[in-house]
């Protein structure tokens, strides 16, 4: 059976396994398996035919900007009605060679984030967002107008995003090779952006990245993963969109945003080793900072080390080691015969909060 183009360029790309390596560079030991293993990539970045490359990209934007159309309009009435002042947003971006170029996007954030920008990436919980940037941000929305930098030439569908000059210095000095990635045309889908998440430490995305710009792109596999990622995108974007309007019609109580930042991941659980015994539970919910969970016997409060236990589809299991305090253990159930954990935890180092907001919290635009 011939596989689809999504399934070739997603195969081999979606796990790995992090050994510690030295303290300048904490992911020189990762093992070459999974994401990190540029054999199994079945598409790159790099094009054999440049011409060739850039009528293939223009022509596609050319075809897909009239089907986007009504969508962007709609966007920009909700901009207008909603937000007051520009609709877009245009940033300096590094290119092809170092290049700059103005990006385009459709503004999120409010003037006052330009000072907490202006030499770094946003941080969470900046409250920044406007009143529609939050939702274009979270379904990557914002990003359609970028068709038109790929008309231009500036850009390209599948490649590294772009990077801004002004923290260019930053992740040069944490990602060794990073200049690499100026080989190739920015895109508008990264592969490292839509397997990772803005948590995974730059050494790792780097790494990546650097294989992809050195591995022949291959149109039908990297177009296929494009379909893909449109697919995921649009689909959450509608989730989203008829969540906050059926908010508009429940009770307070029922609002889903009372739930926002917490995820209920499938296959999931907390393992605690106290004394002799083990405890077990089912996770029902986490974010980035507190685990919810249920369990047949109660949880000792405190601060423990507490296993957190994935299982994925593909059979694989992802387990990671956290600080926690359990705060709260309550009885719940038909005559009380279960339980309900919370705790508050925290994770050692950038390898393991990346593990969590892939695993556990499914931020990536592709969850695993």
């Amino acid at each position: 059976m011939q596989r689809s183009g999504a399934a070739e360029a997603t195969e081999g790309i979606g796990a790995e396994e992090i050994v510690p390596g030295p303290a300048s560079d904490p992911f020189s030991g990762v093992k070459a398996k999974g994401l990190l293993s540029g054999a199994e990539l079945r598409t790159g970045y790099a094009p054999s035919r440049p011409l060739l490359d850039a009528v293939i990209n223009r022509g596609l934007a050319l075809l897909l900007l009239p089907l986007a159309s009504p969508l962007m309009l709609l966007i920009i009435i909700m901009q207008k009605l909603l937000v007051r002042g520009p609709v877009f947003y245009a940033g300096r971006r590094l290119g092809k060679d170092r290049k700059e170029f103005n990006i385009l996007k459709f503004r999120t954030l409010s003037h006052s984030a330009e000072t907490v920008t202006s030499d770094r990436t946003l941080p969470r919980r900046s409250m920044t967002e406007t009143r529609i940037g939050l939702y274009l941000r979270r379904s990557r929305l914002d990003e359609l107008p970028q068709l038109i930098n790929i008309l231009r030439g500036d850009m390209v569908f599948v490649g590294p995003r772009p990077i801004r000059p002004e923290i260019e210095d930053l992740y040069r000095e944490e990602a060794p090779g990073y200049e690499e990635r100026f080989r190739i045309r920015p895109g508008l889908v990264g592969f490292a952006q839509a397997l990772m998440t803005h948590e995974t430490p730059k050494n790792l995305r780097a790494r990546f990245n650097r294989m992809c710009c050195r591995t022949p792109i291959r149109y039908r596999a990297a177009f296929g993963f494009l379909a893909y990622v449109g697919f995921c995108v649009l689909t959450k974007s509608a989730r989203l969109a008829l969540s906050g309007v059926a908010d508009q019609f429940r009770p307070l109580a029922q609002h889903k945003w009372l739930r926002t930042g917490f995820n209920c991941p499938p296959d999931s659980k907390v393992e605690l080793s106290a004394g002799n015994s083990t405890h077990v539970g089912a996770i029902c919910g986490i974010s980035d900072e507190i685990v919810q969970f249920v369990s047949t016997r109660p949880f000792p409060e405190g601060e423990h080390f507490l296993m957190l236990v994935r299982k994925r589809k593909s059979g694989r299991i992802c387990r990671l080691r956290v600080r926690a305090r359990i705060e709260h253990c309550e009885p719940v159930g038909i005559g009380r015969s279960g339980f309900a954990n919370y705790a508050t935890y925290s994770t050692t180092s950038r390898g393991a909060r990346h593990f969590v907001e892939r695993y556990l919290l499914q931020s990536s635009v592709i969850s695993s």
